[in-house]
């Protein structure tokens, strides 16, 4: 399973990286929008609904992607896409009551089929919006790949320091596996890519340490998303969301932590200092 696992990162993580490198802003969102279809098909199992449900969530998922990009253009509708990146942003604040409290309430509130379309399509739709538009403004493919370092640095931080000094679980109800030695781990691994990339990106004095603790802020919301997929799976009694990426599961599992990042570190960056 490891060798699976690595092999398909090997393949994915550098394409990932040359395309938000060298795509334009156009071709990323497509693709992002593709993959969220997919992920819109795994969300109506997570509901356990049935073929023609399925069909129903990616359609209306593809919609009002379609929507938000229509009207993305329109000057005078921006702040449309601004409240939508917004309204995400609180969810994933509530979703960590959620955690907390697992389960008690869940199948009561969460577990209804129109709460858990309507919380699907807010995350999937929020966060193709929050990635077109970190790729489309300045420094656009550089903070996009910054995001996704974090993202990856979180994760494998997290692995590295839970195998080795995992004691204490984190929310054993939701996720037995994940420890908050790991999750200690992943923030500091995101903190120091976050000041490489600061580096990078040109940034200095406060805005430097603005961002190094947004990079902090990234790991803890991405591990909200990990572990708000993890509710709706265990309420579905499933394994893994879906089998798109060998020894990785479905796309839910591989970006639940970019589900809920995404608008924040968007969020984040209006609010780093101006000073360099």
């Amino acid at each position: 399973m490891l060798a699976t696992r690595i092999a398909t990162a090997l393949v994915v993580v550098p394409l990932a990286v040359l395309g938000m490198l060298y795509l334009p802003t156009f071709a990323i969102t497509l693709v992002f929008s593709v993959l969220m279809l997919l992920g819109a098909w795994e969300w109506a199992g997570l509901l356990r609904l049935r073929d023609t449900g399925h069909v129903a969530m990616v359609l209306a998922t593809a919609a009002l992607i379609f929507v938000f990009a229509l009207i993305r253009s329109q000057w005078w509708l921006v702040a449309v896409d601004n409240l939508l990146i917004g309204a995400a942003c609180i969810w994933w604040l509530i979703a960590i009551g959620w955690i907390v409290r697992y389960p008690n309430g869940w199948a009561a509130v969460m577990g209804r089929i129109d709460v858990g379309v309507a919380t699907g399509l807010l995350t999937l739709v929020a966060a193709v919006a929050a990635v077109t538009y970190l790729h489309q403004s300045d420094q656009g493919a550089l903070l996009l790949l910054a995001f996704f370092f974090l993202i990856w640095a979180a994760d494998t931080g997290a692995y590295i320091a839970g195998r080795t000094l995992g004691r204490h679980k984190l929310a054993p109800a939701v996720s037995p596996g994940k420890t908050r030695e790991g999750a200690i781990g992943g923030i500091v691994a995101a903190m120091v890519f976050a000041g490489a990339g600061a580096w990078v990106l040109g940034y200095g004095g406060e805005r430097l340490v603005g961002f190094v603790v947004l990079g902090a802020w990234v790991a803890i919301i991405s591990i909200v998303g990990d572990l708000t997929i993890s509710m709706f799976k265990r309420h579905a009694g499933i394994k893994d969301s879906g089998t798109l990426f060998p020894g990785h599961g479905g796309v839910l599992d591989r970006l639940d932590s970019v589900l809920a990042a995404a608008p924040w570190f968007v969020a984040g960056l209006h609010w780093l200092p101006s000073t360099l």
